[in-house]
């Protein structure tokens, strides 16, 4: 077998790769040889997960001459991008068993040796869903974040006589004083790196946009950073808006502005057009539009409630999303 990349060029793929501001807080830790060679990624879930997301875009260049093993990746992605949707059509359960029976054989065909048990595990995936609804309402993740405060509890306190109790106590004094804020139960809007700033040092765009929408201020209140329902909005970050046609076809915005006008905050986004959808990549190939729009904030976490990057290869423009996308 012909060698496409040396051990030193992989490690060096991972590490110089610069992931989105979105995804830079789940940058997986380094992966080196004695992984590779052991069969062992280390890392969180969560950074696992955006590898996995990602890893068509570190390999870009080479990804075509993995003729085999591509196979088992797309299909693979396409059953990841129906279980992690947050919305699922009873039509598309058949499809996914084809998939999971599919990505079974494969495993079994080019990968015999790396079999497990939650191969054949993925397989009941669609009468799980079809009896449970979208997995992501019942999945685990949020007990293993939950349990990685204990486990980051028990090392720091260093005491070891009685850590159930220890652990018990922490908690709950944690819990009471998280309750004792009266904003605990109320989703506040929370803004970041917030100041004020002049209509004259906005771009004329961006100005002329605020004039017809009856917006026209001397100051603005802008900041680069707010949560709002527990989403977190950042400049130049990617947002979904709506699905066009019966393919449904993401509309993608890219935010520019965060302005607080009349005691409420609203975005100036700019569209952007979906070109295609690279297989190989598995992503949105898209291009940068000159037309700007005002939204509110619940606008652009309708479809998604996930903010997304933008990745540039080869002087195109590509938007990687995980899931599957209906309405």
């Amino acid at each position: 077998m012909r060698r496409i990349l040396t051990y030193a060029q992989i490690e060096n793929r991972f590490e110089s790769f610069i992931y989105g501001q979105n995804d830079e807080p789940n940058r997986p830790p380094p992966v080196r040889q004695k992984h590779l060679v052991n069969n062992l990624i280390s890392g969180s879930a969560a950074q696992k997960l955006l590898l996995f997301q990602v890893l068509p875009l570190i390999f870009y260049d080479v990804i075509d001459r993995l003729n085999d093993l591509m196979w088992i990746y797309k299909c693979l992605r396409e059953i990841v991008s129906i279980v992690f949707s947050t919305k699922i059509r009873k039509s598309w359960l058949p499809y996914l068993s084809s998939l999971t029976n599919s990505f079974h054989s494969l495993m079994l065909d080019k990968l015999p040796d790396q079999i497990t048990a939650k191969v054949h595990f993925i397989t009941h995936y669609p009468e799980l869903i079809r009896r449970n609804g979208p997995p992501r309402n019942y999945w685990c993740q949020r007990f293993e974040g939950k349990h990685l405060y204990f486990k980051k509890l028990a090392l720091r306190s260093s005491n070891f006589k009685n850590i159930s109790f220890t652990l018990a106590k922490r908690h709950q004094l944690r819990l009471s004083w998280l309750l004792s804020h009266d904003c605990f139960y109320n989703l506040n809007d929370k803004s970041i790196s917030t100041k004020f700033i002049k209509a004259l040092e906005l771009p004329i765009d961006t100005k002329r946009l605020l004039v017809r929408h009856k917006f026209d201020y001397p100051v603005y209140e802008e900041c680069q950073t707010l949560i709002h329902n527990h989403v977190k909005f950042m400049r130049n970050s990617v947002f979904i808006t709506k699905l066009l046609y019966q393919e449904e076809i993401p509309e993608f915005v890219l935010l520019r502005h965060i302005l607080k006008v009349e005691k409420s905050w609203i975005l100036i986004v700019q569209h952007l057009q979906t070109v295609s959808f690279d297989e190989t990549l598995w992503s949105y190939e898209i291009s940068y539009l000159e037309q700007l729009s005002v939204m509110n904030l619940d606008e652009c976490i309708n479809i998604l409630p996930h903010v997304l990057d933008i990745y540039s290869l080869n002087d195109a423009y590509f938007v990687n999303v995980l899931t599957r996308l209906t309405v």
